[in-house]
């Protein structure tokens, strides 16, 4: 004769019936509660875990699972041989996303007093472009304003393609 296992209601005792028990009511041995023997096809046996399945849909990337994998190589180096336990007044916040650590005012500065010169080029790491601005003479002023705006605005890159953001 097999036997129903289930468990009580009231205190989750796993609790053994005779299968001629089925559909009857009884009390728990261990609470002492009255319960009803469930029926063979019935028996609350622990449910299996689901596994989380994750479908892909062609042509879509998964979104990325950590700020590291987004960020230059030249970044990532440098954030892993910082200690995370030392911030720094520098140091940009997480929250920031990838700041460059040059400095947005002097880039300011220099884009203002020595843009025909193209100082602020050179000065994020932009040297190719730095001569081909000092060449074209700015582009006769026309891309010394665009860099200008561009970096009061906070959309002025270095050469990594970190943007400028810290004053």
């Amino acid at each position: 004769m097999s036997e129903v296992k289930f468990d009580c209601p009231s205190c989750s005792q796993r609790i053994g019936a005779p299968e001629a028990m089925a559909g009857k009511p009884g009390v728990c041995p261990t609470c002492k509660s009255p319960i009803d023997v469930p029926m063979p096809a019935e028996t609350s046996a622990p449910a299996p875990q689901k596994k989380k399945v994750v479908v892909k849909k062609p042509g879509v990337k998964a979104p990325a699972s950590s700020a590291a994998k987004r960020r230059p190589a030249a970044s990532r180096t440098a954030a892993k041989s910082t200690p995370a336990s030392a911030p720094s007044s520098t140091t940009p916040k997480a929250s920031d996303g990838d700041v460059s650590e040059k400095s947005r005012t002097v880039a300011l500065l220099l884009c203002f007093f020595l843009g025909g010169l193209s100082v602020h080029r050179f000065y994020v790491g932009k040297v190719g472009t730095g001569i081909v601005q000092i060449i074209t003479l700015g582009g006769l002023g026309v891309w010394v304003t665009i860099d200008l705006i561009m970096i009061i605005c906070g959309a002025f890159k270095d050469k990594q393609g970190l943007q400028l953001k810290n004053w």
